[in-house]
């Protein structure tokens, strides 16, 4: 008999909708995969994988709601951030093309950090070609910030390349009952 991974269970899934976030994430992934593909339903687990409540980097503090996984990469997630059993913040990292971003923008990379002082920009250990991107929640404005990068040209820029490296080692961890509700809730807003 085969194990489910927990990130691949109804059980995860239920849990992550009952998240006050919940909402928030599920629009900021179909926007990502909006950017990154024509037709995200088409690659869904071939060219993208999506878990809910990941084991990745848990701790008693701090809980990732969730991984959106670009071929081998994990491109985008979300963690919660608790203090005495209580949320107290969420922290948004997203992975895009230093590239993308500066040619789209205008902007040397160096400067992205002096006009959204909100933001983080680090280079990611994935290429040199790519830059993590996070913030707080709290942070009064980030998101504003955030939302101003070119999100759509560096996230189709990325994803392009990521899945032209075929398909990830994410599968297992799939969560095919969030990424419905995802796809099903981009598709009604579009």
């Amino acid at each position: 008999m085969t194990t489910i991974d927990p990130a691949a269970s109804d059980a995860n899934f239920e849990e992550l909708q009952r998240d006050p976030f919940f909402e928030v994430v599920t629009d900021l992934i179909g926007d990502c995969l909006g950017d990154a593909f024509d037709d995200p339903a088409g690659g869904e687990v071939d060219r993208w994988t999506l878990s809910a409540l990941p084991a990745t980097n848990h701790a008693a503090d701090r809980h990732r709601l969730f991984t959106l996984a670009v071929g081998p990469a994990e491109v985008l997630h979300v963690e919660r951030f608790l203090e005495d059993g209580d949320i107290v913040d969420y922290r948004v990292v997203l992975h895009l093309s230093a590239s993308a971003m500066t040619e789209a923008s205008g902007y040397a990379l160096d400067r992205f950090t002096m006009r959204y002082p909100l933001l983080r920009f680090t280079p990611s250990t994935l290429d040199t070609d790519v830059v993590v991107v996070d913030w707080f929640v709290s942070d009064d404005g980030a998101d504003d910030q955030f939302f101003d990068l070119p999100l759509a040209a560096a996230i189709r820029s990325l994803a392009d390349g990521l899945a032209a490296a075929g398909r990830g080692p994410y599968a297992q961890q799939h969560n095919r009952a969030f990424a419905a509700h995802v796809l099903n809730r981009a598709s009604d807003d579009a």
